[in-house]
């Protein structure tokens, strides 16, 4: 490893040899003697000295950060390095230069895109060649469906993420975690051999996975289709064709049904503004919420509705309670998801997955 602490010292005393030299070429300047300055000249010439002062601490000041190693990750060090050439390249890179990268080499790189107008995670991932999981990542993306034009994303050679090391992990564990090969995360990351051994690497830290994927629920979430349970409770009927619990003859059920005592608490699924909010037929008390992406979530067989038409509703938010109002054989949450009117099957769905054995 060079050491930037001698080298940065060996350029600071050249530049100040440089300084002193061009110093005593201005001395050997024949200059008249009977030549006097006014106020305002030597004010001037002061305030020009300064600037240059100004300007040369400023070069060494940066080159000084450029130089410096800290004590981040390998991906921090090149997101450092290239914020600081990102000063004289304020175009950017884009289109066809993805091809220049090395896309099966294990040694990894980065170049930046600048976003152009109508652009999206998904055309972007098609375009430059990564999955959107990758841009997601490592962009910090919290909302995938809102990509300022102009803004410059870091796109590498390789498909992956960003991993933050938690109390515990280890190189061995976080491979096994995502299914990827050790050796793999080992050369993305610049780490050599011999640090397999170390029992946990540092918390806090940030590494690059090369084919790693994100989960369900982290995907869905940044790209806005995450859900949540509106209730704990024991799952007693799921979604299709099931026997009918009044006429004993073969039905289609449109939700699933959460078997739980009258008067829990009822979440709201996702954000969205009530549509409806009142008794529904069969449904008994019923709440329809309206959600982004063409989503309705219905909450039936209510005792109670604690919302009202129009209002707009939080992820989590509490909107009723269980009951067994309208068409019901007892206490429970009737739930349904809708995709532009028709039913969806809500266990498919990131966030409402169904818990072990009997539980929701």
């Amino acid at each position: 490893m060079q050491d930037y602490k001698k080298q940065f010292q060996r350029r600071f005393k050249d530049l100040e040899k440089d300084i002193r030299k061009s110093l005593k070429s201005l001395q050997k300047i024949d200059a008249p003697h009977s030549v006097v300055f006014s106020k305002k000249q030597l004010l001037f010439g002061g305030a020009v000295l300064g600037a240059v002062i100004i300007i040369f601490s400023t070069i060494l000041i940066l080159h000084a950060f450029k130089q410096k190693i800290y004590d981040v990750s390998f991906l921090g060090k090149v997101k450092i390095e290239e914020e600081f050439n990102s000063m004289s390249n304020m175009d950017a890179t884009g289109g066809n230069e993805i091809k220049s990268f090395e896309t099966n080499s294990a040694e990894l790189k980065f170049f930046f895109y600048k976003i152009k107008q109508g652009e999206s995670v998904y055309t972007l991932a098609k375009k430059l060649g990564v999955s959107m999981d990758t841009l997601i990542s490592l962009n910090s993306m919290e909302n995938a469906h809102s990509l300022e034009e102009g803004k410059r994303i870091i796109v590498p050679n390789l498909q992956g993420i960003l991993y933050n090391v938690k109390k515990g992990d280890n190189l061995e564990s976080i491979a096994k975690k995502y299914k990827i090969n050790l050796e793999d995360v080992l050369d993305a990351n610049d780490l050599q051999e011999s640090e397999i051994s170390k029992a946990e690497v540092n918390e806090g830290d940030i590494i690059f996975l090369p084919g790693a994927q994100l989960s369900d629920a982290e995907r869905a979430k940044i790209l806005g289709y995450l859900f949540v349970k509106p209730l704990r409770g024991r799952f007693t009927s799921g979604f299709g064709v099931r026997m009918d619990p009044f006429y004993g003859s073969a039905g289609y059920h449109p939700g699933v049904d959460i078997s739980a005592p009258i008067g829990t608490t009822v979440k709201a699924a996702k954000e969205g503004r009530v549509v409806y909010a009142g008794w529904y037929g069969g449904y008994g008390k019923c709440i329809i919420i309206k959600h982004k992406f063409g989503y309705e979530t219905i909450y039936g067989h209510l005792s109670s509705i604690g919302v009202k038409k129009d209002y707009w509703i939080s992820v989590g938010q509490y909107i009723g309670r269980v009951g067994s109002t309208g068409r019901s054989t007892g206490a429970h949450l009737h739930f349904e998801v809708r995709k532009f009117g028709r039913p969806i099957n809500p266990l498919r769905l990131a966030g409402l997955a169904k818990a072990q054995r009997r539980w929701y």
